[in-house]
């Protein structure tokens, strides 16, 4: 290479720290095709201004001594490249020179880089939403950030209804407004929550849902399950017998005007217990399984206004009767149907009450006409019990098996059910 050194004037002379720039190899570094530095090589013919110049006499690099590559030779061999100066050194705006043009597609190809990533991160992350902007946004699930794609199961009225059992999405967002503080974002607590009561998932298949353990799963069910049993209580009331009358249905005031309840009981599966008292006090030899049994009233217009505790599915209707505090809110003249399993009517008349039962039909070969008559008018009434029940088990949480470990819940989960279940409209109208 015929290049004066500026410091000594001889010619310049390659040691064993010098390098050559990439910019004059063709594909920025040596390689098969092109093995040997081709361009920028000072054959191209310069403006004035563009020429290479040497620095000043106030330049004055700085020497480390051992420092291989950081000797004055170096830092001047590398210094005399238009392209790696600033200022006076730099070339004209409009150079069209092979290393500017490499450098530009660069850029562009960079900047085109950084808008995908910005666009995946865009579509992948979402931070900082608050409650109100995730009602109508899709909330990036990612383990890290505790974000869930929750507004899939509330996209619409129809969504809500089948994955929680309210009836739209303005009452989910009515039952949202307060929670407890749990280390999730309440609205993704409270989907959890119903949707385990709705659809009666299992807790590790929620908390892969969710993206959490297991175990965390299991305790934002208890809390929330234990808070709102307390919070939707007061849904479940037994109404006054005046109001009732107000809200008699047309078909029902005609046969039974003093109507006050219907009665029934219903069984949820649960597993077998170890302990063998009680496998004996829950086995249940109607369904021939381990049951958990609860007793249901509803009120002339099928909303539910009776939901007792569960007793092992071994305990009688009437022992439910007797002990649930049924009967002290009974008053004088209630008209009370039930199914003959009910043999409660000696109870009732110490309350000045009556019972409605179908004629029994044990050791008869055939029925008489009148008893026909009248078990086809108790079952037209009782009908809307069994539909309320089965609305009641629309929740799966109540049709399926229940887990042991969820046995000390199921009191507050009959309330919640319960409640859910008279925000639906009327069987009855």
């Amino acid at each position: 290479m015929n290049r004066k050194n500026i410091k000594t004037g001889k010619n310049w002379a390659p040691h064993k720290n010098s390098r050559v720039c990439s910019m004059h190899f063709v594909d920025g570094a040596p390689s098969t095709s092109f093995p040997n530095p081709t361009l920028n090589l000072g054959k191209v013919s310069y403006t004035e201004d563009a020429q290479i110049q040497a620095p000043s006499k106030e330049y004055s690099p700085k020497t480390s001594g051992s420092d291989p590559g950081t000797d004055v030779e170096t830092i001047l061999a590398h210094e005399d490249h238009t392209y790696t100066k600033t200022g006076e050194f730099n070339c004209q705006s409009n150079c069209n020179c092979d290393c500017i043009a490499r450098l530009s597609n660069k850029i562009i190809q960079l900047e085109n880089t950084l808008k995908m990533l910005a666009i995946k991160s865009d579509e992948s992350f979402c931070s900082g939403i608050s409650l109100a902007d995730m009602m109508d946004n899709t909330i990036c699930a990612n383990a890290d950030n505790k974000k869930y794609f929750t507004d899939r199961f509330l996209s619409d009225d129809r969504s809500v209804k089948l994955n929680t059992g309210l009836p739209n999405k303005g009452t989910f967002n009515k039952l949202l407004q307060s929670g407890p503080a749990r280390k999730l974002s309440i609205r993704a607590e409270f989907l959890m929550v119903l949707m385990k009561l709705r659809l009666g998932l299992t807790n590790e298949f929620l908390a892969s849902i969710f993206s959490i353990s297991a175990s965390s799963c299991s305790t934002i069910l208890t809390t929330w399950i234990k808070f709102l049993s307390v919070q939707l209580r007061g849904l479940v009331i037994w109404p006054d017998k005046n109001l009732i009358r107000t809200m008699l249905p047309a078909s029902l005031a005609e046969k039974y005007p003093s109507l006050r309840c219907i009665l029934d009981c219903s069984e949820t599966f649960t597993d077998k217990p170890r302990d063998l008292k009680l496998q004996a006090a829950t086995w249940s030899d109607y369904k021939k399984h381990n049951t958990l049994k609860y007793l249901v009233g509803i009120a002339p217009n099928s909303h539910i206004s009776f939901m007792s505790k569960a007793w092992g599915g071994r305990t009688t209707d009437r022992q439910i009767i007797q002990q649930s505090g049924f009967l002290d809110l009974v008053d004088p003249h209630d008209l009370i149907i039930a199914d003959r399993g009910f043999p409660i009517q000696e109870d009732l008349l110490f309350k000045m009450a009556n019972l409605v039962i179908p004629p029994p039909s044990s050791g008869l070969e055939q029925m008489y006409s009148q008893n026909v008559a009248q078990t086809k008018k108790v079952a037209n009434v009782r009908i809307h019990v069994e539909r309320a029940i089965n609305r009641l088990k629309w929740f799966h949480i109540l049709s399926s098996t229940l887990p042991v470990t969820m046995a000390h819940l199921f009191d507050d989960i009959l309330i919640i059910c319960a409640a859910l279940c008279n925000l639906l409209p009327p069987l009855i109208v």
